[in-house]
């Protein structure tokens, strides 16, 4: 069974995708017709359409998506170490926190982060 925190924190994740489709949505028709993609840091790989603006967003869904298959079923995951019966539902909860987290950590890095230098300036 999966805490009610863990579900509340879960809900942060899409709070903040939300936030952002918001503000791109309100961007979009500000944004040039031609973005540079693949960038990081000053380095433009290449150039692409503005539709690739909505791609970390969809990207960001997937991985949440699959972190919240492995948080519903944190008996499935394969320890390295053994787990006592009365220690079971302790490891289960502090993994299934650090997965709220990774994904809380992912959705920052992916979201509002990408591509900086087109939408936020």
């Amino acid at each position: 069974m999966i805490p009610k925190y863990i579900k509340l924190l879960f809900c942060i994740p899409f709070v903040i995708i939300i936030c952002h489709s918001v503000y791109l949505c309100t961007v979009y028709s500000s944004v040039p017709d031609i973005i540079p993609i693949h960038g990081y840091g000053n380095m433009k790989d290449n150039y692409g359409s503005k539709i690739f603006l909505i791609m970390p967003v969809i990207m960001n869904l997937v991985i949440l998506l699959f972190i919240w298959l492995i948080i519903r079923r944190p008996d499935k995951i394969k320890f390295t170490f053994e787990i006592s019966e009365d220690e079971r539902e302790r490891t289960y909860h502090i993994t299934q926190l650090a997965l709220v987290i990774i994904a809380i950590f992912a959705t920052i890095m992916m979201t509002p982060l990408s591509f900086y230098d087109v939408v936020y300036k």
